[in-house]
């Protein structure tokens, strides 16, 4: 009876078929961007988390160095802050990313003033935040507010999730920083500088990853 009131060529044919099939439903409805909304505010989350946290490379240095920026022979780095290790006295930050600091003067000047990859990472999470923002806003005024979707579906959510996706993950550039591949170490006054013994992936990074992989979910979700 369904083949002959729909047609035999409309019924659908295998998994591709039926997505589209789901898919209209839920778009002739108004149910499609609800569906997709929780995606993208997740990943924007997640990006948040990753570019605000302090805990985006973990360098072992290997030993404590003497240099007057850091004495310590390990260090969580975040591409505006560190863990300082130490429990935030204010209860909103504590909840939020405990333990960051900004990054003093000295820190700045010595390992980030002339390197042109932190600068870069810095430049892509803020580019990555305010996609992020602007995906999850038109996602939600898509789902609340009786805005054209026509437009505002492919013009302005799918080019801004595809930028925080890119971004994103562009921004893990950040491993290439001098303070993980330079000679900026010192273990004694008669000693040369020598580079940290390693350089692995934090809790932030892992947010980092987490964001581009939902972002690109929420791609095809929003192109097919």
């Amino acid at each position: 009876q369904l083949k002959r009131r729909m047609g035999v060529d409309a019924v659908p044919d295998g998994l591709v078929d039926a997505w589209r099939l789901w898919r209209h439903c839920l778009c002739r409805f108004g149910w499609y961007p609800l569906f997709v909304a929780p995606l993208v505010t997740c990943a924007c989350i997640l990006d948040v988390f990753s570019s605000t946290g302090c805990d985006f490379v973990r360098v072992d240095i290997g030993f404590v160095p003497i240099n007057d920026e850091w004495q310590d022979s390990r260090a969580s780095l975040g591409l505006f802050s560190f863990d300082s290790n130490e429990t935030d006295k204010n209860k909103w930050k504590r909840s939020f990313n405990n333990g960051c600091q900004p990054y003093s003067e000295e820190f700045t000047s010595s390992f980030m003033g002339s390197d042109q990859s932190w600068q870069i990472a810095r430049i892509l999470a803020h580019i990555s935040g305010i996609s992020s923002a602007i995906a999850c806003a038109t996602v939600w005024l898509l789902t609340i507010t009786p805005l054209p979707a026509s437009f505002f579906w492919p013009g302005v959510l799918l080019p801004a999730v595809v930028l925080a996706m890119a971004t994103g993950a562009a921004k893990f550039i950040f491993f290439d920083a001098m303070i993980c591949s330079e000679d900026l170490w010192y273990m004694d006054e008669s000693s040369p500088p020598v580079p940290p013994q390693s350089c692995e992936i934090g809790e932030s990074a892992v947010f980092g990853i987490a964001s581009t992989v939902a972002y690109f979910l929420c791609t095809i979700l929003i192109c097919f």
